[in-house]
């Protein structure tokens, strides 16, 4: 019976699972994938006491405004798992077939204007993803479309996501979890020239720092935006975005230039909240496709 203390984390994020979600992803149709999504978002949304689902729920509640009551709230809650899960199902059914990908993303005149700069060689740039839509799959519609930047993933990954950054390496990608190795490895190619991409809007509990995110001081870290100041790099933000139409527009912000401040910690706080300002206006076109599962502030309980 050991097998029931194991972490409901651990199985979901174990290389077998993920290999099963591959296959699965990829033999079952649109609608066979659809119903199975939906029979699992009613399974798990259910499970009020998993600390996942209060994180869930604590951060759906601060992007509202703390608007929603209990019932809308318990509905957002499943909307976004719903919508991740259809997300996890586009994933897994596209990403080993291009023409797949090429179907389902398109770019907008921003992105455009975003691989244009990564293409260079000559224009560094950081690209900030946000964990909403498909963003796993935005990495390889840059990819599809000859652009090769560097990619910081989450450091210290799980056995499932060590599996997956290699699937990304096989498809072209150059991925790095983040260590001090890869920042500064990053750090020297944005100063050559070229294009980093990391996440932005994922919690690092026990920072010094707190910008306020949705008017609410937050765990974001400051430490990719503290890599651009220190290399002079322009920031873009990026977002993939499914549609009613069901496929997905990845779109970018306007280039954002950091501000330099004599003051190092208002430097690195107010910069961040600029940059966060951006991300709080695409989270809002489409609130339950924001799939961050983890608290980004740990003050709020819900």
């Amino acid at each position: 019976m050991g097998f029931l203390k194991i972490s409901p984390q651990k199985i979901l994020f174990s290389p077998t699972i993920n290999r099963i979600g591959l296959h699965l992803g990829e033999a079952l149709s649109p609608k066979a994938g659809n119903w199975v999504v939906k029979q699992l978002t009613n399974i798990i949304s259910r499970k009020k006491n998993f600390e996942q689902i209060k994180a869930v729920r604590a951060n759906q509640w601060v992007i509202s405004g703390q608007t929603l009551s209990e019932q809308a709230l318990e509905e957002r809650v499943r909307e976004v798992y719903y919508s991740s899960g259809v997300s996890l199902y586009d994933y897994f059914h596209c990403m080993r077939k291009e023409d797949r990908i090429r179907a389902l993303i398109q770019f907008d005149e921003n992105l455009q204007y975003f691989l244009k700069r990564v293409k260079s060689g000559k224009e560094r740039t950081l690209g900030l993803v946000l964990h909403i839509g498909a963003f796993d799959l935005s990495g390889y519609a840059i990819a599809l479309r000859g652009a090769r930047p560097l990619v910081l993933a989450y450091p210290n990954p799980n056995p499932g996501y060590q599996w997956q950054n290699e699937l990304r390496k096989q498809a072209g990608l150059d991925v790095d979890p983040l260590t001090m190795e890869s920042f500064q490895h990053a750090t020297r190619h944005l100063r050559q020239g070229g294009t980093v991409i990391t996440g932005v809007d994922r919690p690092w509990p026990g920072g010094q720092y707190h910008p306020k995110f949705f008017g609410r001081p937050s765990d974001i870290p400051v430490t990719t935006i503290q890599m651009a100041i220190r290399t002079e790099t322009p920031v873009m933000l990026l977002a993939c975005i499914r549609q009613p139409d069901h496929r997905y527009i990845l779109r970018a912000s306007e280039l954002i230039e950091l501000h330099k401040h004599p003051d190092r910690d208002v430097e690195l706080v107010e910069n961040t909240e600029r940059v966060l300002s951006v991300a709080e206006g695409f989270i809002s076109i489409a609130p339950e496709q924001w799939a961050m599962f983890y608290p980004v502030w740990p003050e709020k309980n819900v």
